[in-house]
């Protein structure tokens, strides 16, 4: 009987040890931390820190426009229309082709006038620019509100020591001098403003007589001349008398 005791208790303390066991072991594995994915680590990580930051930081940002906007309409406006004006002048900056193409039109429409008749202004820009354009010295550079086309003393390719040795360069201060051209909201206006009148030579009216340098409302007889115009167009009527006449 009593060996029988003392198995029974030897039994039931070895069974109470390895439920106690288990279930130490099932707490230690719930306290330590889960695994985590790999968003997860990239969440807590360096890089998603800074990636909230700043975020939180935009999110400011755009509340504080927001609340600027509503306080002071106007400025909010003024502020979005230069915006606007802005993408609109580099949206419409000219191109290096658009000005080689206008080039080479106005150097066509030029060819096609006598000399006699070119105004020399416009005809002594247009060389100079062909000039430059076939030496390899005309450069373009785009600021991306506008455009300049300027001029070069040497082409890139040029080796020689005066092309090469940076104290002999021009001075930026020299820039604005060799500037020929500004591209601006699609145009090139120097080229432009030469080729006004471009079929009109001053030289021609350069030795008239004073009195006809000027020309007043007076001298223009255009109504005249336009009822001559049409008078030419119109068949000739003769009387009986004329035809007589004609045929005696």
């Amino acid at each position: 009987m009593a060996m029988a005791a003392v198995w029974r208790r030897a039994c039931s303390s070895a069974a109470k040890s390895g439920v106690v066991g288990e279930a130490g072991e099932a707490a230690a594995a719930a306290a330590l931390p889960a695994k985590k994915g790999l968003w997860g680590r990239l969440k807590s990580g360096k890089m998603g820190m800074w990636l909230k930051s700043l975020l939180h930081d935009y999110k400011e940002a755009c509340v504080d426009i927001v609340v600027g906007t509503k306080e002071r309409p106007g400025r909010a406006a003024a502020y979005v229309s230069l915006l606007a004006g802005a993408g609109f002048c580099g949206y419409k900056t000219p191109c290096e082709a658009s000005f080689e193409s206008i080039l080479l039109e106005a150097s066509n429409t030029l060819l096609l006038l006598s000399p006699w008749i070119r105004n020399g202004q416009s005809d002594s820009h247009v060389q100079r620019l062909a000039k430059l354009r076939n030496q390899g010295r005309l450069m373009y550079r785009s600021l991306v509100l506008f455009s300049l086309i300027y001029e070069e003393p040497y082409d890139p390719e040029c080796d020689i020591y005066e092309a090469r040795c940076e104290y002999l360069r021009p001075r930026l201060s020299e820039f604005p001098q060799r500037v020929l051209d500004v591209g601006f909201l699609g145009y090139w206006w120097v080229l432009r403003h030469k080729m006004n009148n471009f079929d009109i030579n001053e030289e021609e009216f350069k030795y008239l007589p004073p009195h006809l340098k000027t020309i007043s409302s007076k001298d223009l007889h255009s109504e005249k001349n336009e009822i001559l115009f049409d008078e030419k167009y119109k068949p000739v009527v003769f009387t009986e008398r004329q035809i007589q006449q004609m045929e005696s």
